[in-house]
């Protein structure tokens, strides 16, 4: 269908001419291209009266089954769902009634800028011919893998679908890249045959510095093997009008395919972002529009809130965290583990503001009803037909010792379309209780500048500038903190730190490291122990990956997090094409960047350098320390 270099405008509606597939981007393309797609994003916004006039009942649609039990809270919940009801809040809902959420009228015209997402799907489904075509075009041409390169919203998804589903017959080994880690883009590129890899760089803005970042590196080494032929091995996705249009048309990328700009980067699951990759995987993408479409009808803007499975969700998280429930604890059998990732950005990114908001535990190894404290409202996502008996053992446990439990059962993996519908709805909600805009992310930008202005020093002195000295230097480990107390040695440094947390607080691992198998084992055995140990809820994130999801709450959320970052030298960097510093330099600057953020916003942190020691021998003897501290 579509030519080599063919851009795709996200919702055409209009039949094209023989021969457009193989128009040059021209100037005067681009330009039709993008009034068309403004056209159709006209359409896109104009609500259809069938749906509107929809009589929502949940148990008259094909949806996964949710109950939620809510103890003690239940009048609390009960009263907020008639509040709502009482302000006609579904349909005003739907209708963008942006004052549902805030009333300063700049903040108003910004959050209504930002709801595509309600409609997407319904504006996908007639794309996914168009969509599974280049899936069988891109398997014809002879690639036999796929690289995702990208950042937060523009990876979550793929990541999700690679986990969940099996790749089918006619699907593609799919990778996702989202880390500046040295370590991790050279194990993808050792992974793959180069010139047999599609490299699809996802940027909603164009500017995000890691995908572009990715796509530099891996397009200079595809030059190197495939000369002015390079272009045919990567697919962009992002916004119109964005920067990144212009490179990628440039060095003739294969595919540019145009998102809807209303559509958030963490609301955009269904969307081009969401659907190129689990298409080249080989997922029935139309059986998961239909599924989401069916949760889109079920939360239509008729009806009680109460009998709508996404407001009532919405309402239920946003009452209990305003009463102190606010951290929610994922709890997951073990293939729909990353689906925790993918809740962490969304929920996250969009309460955590203002010294409000809603943690997500995602990864918590889950335990015993009295290592738990008052702050904790737990959700199990999992499947009807496939045994998870431990699991549901504990959080039946949890229920009857008075914690308030959702429950989320899925017939298949297809119905993740449903559920990710079903969250951004109940995210947008819960943010309307705690009477913020969910479409925004104030603080995440704090991390970004400082990152930015060390970089700028980086270019102007060939390194980054030097850290002030640790409190602490033993077994090869470096501790810095401005924690008061003994520093005589590792163990006391970390009595010290780990002594201001309260009932309430958290700890956050911030892991600037290579991601392994052993390295996971080793995070989540120190996650325990802090739960066991002190009763408080733990996260674990590896950087940059974080700062573009949890970050937003980090800084912008209640001030009651515990950060311990872990960083390391670089032994194996790599070159950045085009850069005076390597891949190592970038991620370190990120990671001194974020913690002046983090100080900047009065939070308490500790950082750890491993040095030379090696990343599992480092978290090793900090365990070893940890247990000394804690005992």
């Amino acid at each position: 269908m579509c030519g080599i270099g063919r851009v795709c405008a996200y919702f055409s509606t209009f039949a094209r001419p023989p021969g457009v597939g193989r128009l040059r981007h021209s100037a005067a393309f681009r330009g039709a291209l993008l009034r068309e797609y403004s056209a159709e994003s006209r359409l896109f916004n104009r609500h259809s009266s069938d749906f509107l006039r929809t009589r929502m009942d949940a148990s008259s649609f094909s949806i996964p089954a949710m109950t939620v039990q809510l103890g003690q809270y239940q009048a609390a919940v009960a009263a907020k769902l008639q509040n709502f009801n009482a302000r006609n809040f579904t349909a005003g809902f739907w209708q963008k009634q942006a004052d549902l959420w805030v009333q300063d009228a700049e903040a108003q015209q910004s959050l209504r800028s930002f709801m595509g997402w309600l409609r997407v799907a319904e504006t996908m489904l007639p794309r996914v011919g168009e969509i599974e075509e280049f899936a069988r075009e891109i398997k014809a041409a002879g690639f036999q893998h796929v690289v995702v390169m990208g950042m937060g919203g523009s990876t979550m998804t793929p990541i999700v679908f690679r986990q969940a589903f099996e790749k089918s017959a006619d699907g593609l080994p799919l990778l996702v890249l989202d880390t500046t880690n040295p370590g991790s883009v050279r194990e993808i590129e050792e992974a793959v045959s180069l010139p047999e890899t599609l490299f699809v760089v996802a940027s909603k803005s164009g500017t995000t510095a890691e995908p572009l970042a990715f796509g530099d590196y891996f397009y200079a080494r595809l030059k190197e093997l495939k000369g002015d032929k390079a272009g045919e091995n990567f697919v962009a996705i992002t916004d119109p009008g964005s920067k990144f249009v212009t490179q990628a048309t440039k060095e003739g990328y294969r595919r540019i395919f145009l998102n809807f700009a209303e559509v958030g980067g963490r609301f955009s699951a269904l969307s081009y972002f969401g659907l190129v990759p689990a298409a080249l995987y080989g997922i029935d993408i139309k059986t998961l529009l239909e599924r989401a479409l069916e949760m889109m009808r079920a939360t239509g803007s008729a009806g009680d809130v109460a009998d709508n499975p996404g407001l009532e969700l919405g309402v239920a998280l946003g009452v209990l965290a305003q009463q102190g429930r606010d951290k929610l604890t994922l709890v997951v059998p073990e293939n729909l583990t990353d689906l925790g990732l993918w809740l962490e950005q969304l929920i996250a990114e969009s309460t955590g503001k203002e010294d409000k908001g809603i943690l997500p535990v995602a990864g918590d190894p889950l335990g015993t009803p009295e290592v738990y404290g008052p702050d904790r409202v737990f959700v199990y996502v999992g499947f009807e037909n496939q045994p998870d008996e431990e699991n549901r053992r504990k959080v039946a446990a949890l229920e009857a010792a008075g914690h308030p439990v959702v429950t989320i059962l899925l017939r298949d993996a297809l119905d993740l379309g449903a559920e990710f519908f079903r969250w951004e709805v109940a995210t947008a909600v819960a943010s309307a209780v705690l009477e913020i805009n969910p479409f925004d992310q104030p603080n995440v930008q704090a991390a970004k500048t400082a990152t930015d202005q060390l970089m700028k020093v980086v270019v102007e002195r060939g390194s980054l500038p030097q850290t002030s000295a640790p409190v602490l230097e033993e077994n090869g480990l470096s501790y810095y903190t401005s924690v008061a107390g003994s520093t005589a040695t590792a163990a006391e440094v970390l009595k010290a730190f780990f002594g201001q947390a309260g009932a309430d607080n958290f700890l956050c691992i911030q892991a600037y490291l290579m991601e392994t198998p052993a390295l996971n084992t080793e995070l989540d055995e120190l996650r325990q122990l802090v739960q066991q140990r002190l009763h408080i809820a733990t996260a674990s994130g590896y950087g940059p990956r974080f700062l573009h999801s949890t970050g937003q709450y980090h800084k912008g959320g209640p001030n009651t997090g515990l950060f311990l970052q872990l960083t390391t030298d670089h032994a194996q960097d790599l070159p950045l094409p085009g850069r005076p510093y390597t891949f190592g330099t970038f991620q370190n600057a990120q990671a001194a960047g974020d913690l002046e953020a983090l100080h900047n916003y009065n939070r308490r942190t500790l950082r750890l350098h491993l040095g030379s020691v090696g990343e599992e021998a480092g978290v090793a003897q900090l365990l070893k320390d940890l247990k000394k501290a804690l005992a």
